[in-house]
């Protein structure tokens, strides 16, 4: 009975695995056909740190230049001689985003695993990160918070080791993860450092002067050497925020301390639309975290994802009383209401989700003494973009009318750090059902805007991006099936129209300006990755 457990228990964690690979293969192709990279956020804002490795004129922005060096990396060696060179960074962008994903989850699972977690556990957590919304939006566009998600675990993980082992070795290896962290981006330097010193301060005061003398030496060699080649580059520091109010008026304010708790319950309920809750830092993170409260992303109706949704549930007025009804022919719920009042459908369920997990999380951060400080990290992001907002250091970053300062996307790495946790917590003590992760799954499916209704005007922005992509036989079929497009050739680089901002084209011939001391960390970092896996590895065989 025993043997017979252990090969029912092995076939459903392959199932898991699969369906894990899987799904990271999906959302990968779904982000790169469905989402324009070059309409993302502020992409013409930090192009410049592309153009810069191939002109070497300064950037002027504060940002830090390892993850811009990836992508430069990644662009030059694939794609630089590439004749339509301003369609192709869409591309490469998303593969670059999608290797650091892989990467910090490889983190995560080094972490778990460190910890006893069943390997069933694991991947369904993966499941839930992969469709975790603001995992989505961090793969999407193009900053730097993806890298620093990806450090994190690798970062706690290293420490953790040496907590239990007490070799010195581990927080060696630490310091090029941590090194690169803290100098990627302000907002990712301060949550990390304050996060690391209340959550193991302790640690600190009880290592030997001479091993605490070495880490510090080393950890601050490598920053410094990292923040003068950025700095170089720059011509600022990290410190130095060129967002904002240093760039436009309507951010030069400070928010009410106010806004920290207030929250119009009947407003978010039956208005849970963008700018109706500027003033309110709980809204906008209910309706942001399982949504797209701002209309970036998949609610963006540029986007392919917003195009041609298929109605799934229809809203009419009727006079009486009725129940749904069901309709066969085109699987379609049609609801009446009494009075012709407007629905949010993808808000409303977006806002129960967001609702639904942070009442876990505030619930299980209270109650699980164990895993409390990996949980409470989402607050602390949000404390420290809370104080941003309010005092105005190190200085205003606050526009009155939009609230967009308070976007999940700037501590994302620590939000999917807790929520990551809290998952694999529950899931392994049986808490939550694994039919939890795929409804959840569905859900965010049916957010991002699937299933939908096949037509001309889709087909026409779909076929480019299918033709260069590596599964264009398959999504031929998927997405083009009876269309004028069906016999489209694949791997055929289209002329399109594309314009990115004072973008020379010619200068992407250039030879591309390395950086070293951020491709040593890099190399240092990877190569340590890889052989922790290794030793890991060993362990696992000497021990059995």
């Amino acid at each position: 009975m025993k043997l017979v457990n252990k090969l029912i228990d092995n076939k459903f964690e392959y199932f898991i695995f699969t369906l894990f690979a899987l799904s990271t293969l999906w959302l990968k192709e779904i982000n790169y056909l469905f989402y324009n990279t070059l309409e993302s956020p502020d992409f013409d804002k930090y192009f410049i740190y592309i153009k810069h490795f191939f002109d070497n004129n300064l950037t002027l922005k504060e940002h830090g230049l390892m993850y811009y060096y990836l992508n430069a990396l990644n662009f030059k060696f694939l794609y630089a001689d590439t004749a339509n060179t301003l369609y192709v960074f869409h591309k490469s962008i998303q593969q670059v985003n999608f290797y650091i994903y892989l990467f910090g989850l490889l983190g995560y699972f080094n972490l778990f695993r460190f910890f006893n977690f069943s390997k069933i556990s694991i991947y369904l957590t993966f499941i839930f990160i992969n469709f975790f919304p603001p995992s989505i939006s961090m793969r999407l566009v193009f900053k730097p918070e993806i890298l620093a998600f990806a450090l994190m675990p690798w970062i706690i993980y290293f420490i953790e080791k040496y907590s239990k082992d007490k070799k010195i070795k581990n927080l060696i290896f630490c310091i090029p993860f941590l090194a690169s962290a803290v100098t990627l981006k302000g907002n990712v330097l301060v949550i990390i450092l304050i996060y690391l010193f209340f959550s193991y301060y302790k640690l600190i005061f009880k290592m030997k002067v001479k091993n605490l003398a070495l880490i510090v030496l080393l950890f601050f060699s490598a920053t410094l050497m990292l923040t003068l080649e950025n700095n170089s580059a720059n011509g600022k520091n990290i410190l130095d925020l060129q967002s904002g109010s240093s760039l436009e008026s309507k951010y030069n304010f400070k928010a009410p301390s106010s806004i920290i708790y207030k929250v119009d319950l009947y407003e978010l309920l039956s208005s849970p639309i963008k700018h109706r809750h500027a003033d309110s830092f709980i809204g906008i993170t209910l309706l942001e975290t399982t949504g797209d409260y701002f209309d970036l992303y998949w609610d963006n109706d540029g986007s392919n994802f917003f195009k041609n949704r298929k109605s799934l549930i229809e809203f009419r007025q009727s006079s009486e009383i009725k129940g749904p009804k069901f309709n066969s022919e085109n699987f379609t719920v049609t609801i009446y209401q009494q009075r012709n009042t407007d629905v949010y459908l993808y808000e409303s369920i977006g806002l129960i989700i967001s609702i639904y997990l942070f009442y876990l999380l505030i619930k299980n951060t209270l109650q699980n003494k164990k895993y409390r400080k990996f949980l409470f990290a989402a607050f602390l992001g949000m404390i420290v973009l809370l104080f941003h907002s309010i005092t105005g250091i190190p200085e205003n970053n606050f526009d009155p009318m939009v609230g967009d300062t308070f976007k999940p996307l700037y501590y994302s790495f620590v939000l999917l750090f807790s929520f990551a946790f809290l998952l694999v917590i529950l899931l392994e003590s049986k808490k939550i059902k694994t039919i939890f992760v795929f409804v959840y799954m569905f859900l965010v499916v049916f957010l991002l805007g699937f299933p939908k209704e096949q037509n001309y005007d889709l087909q026409v922005n779909l076929v480019n991006n299918i033709q260069d992509s590596a599964y264009c036989e398959i999504e031929k079929i998927i997405y083009l099936s009876g269309s004028d497009f069906d016999n489209v050739d694949c791997n055929t680089n289209q002329d399109i129209n594309i314009s990115i901002p004072n973008a020379n084209i010619e200068l992407f011939k250039n030879d591309l300006s390395h950086k070293p001391f951020n491709l040593i960390l890099i190399v240092s970092y990877l190569s340590i990755a890889f052989y922790s896996i290794i030793e890991r590895r060993a362990n696992k065989i000497s021990s059995t």
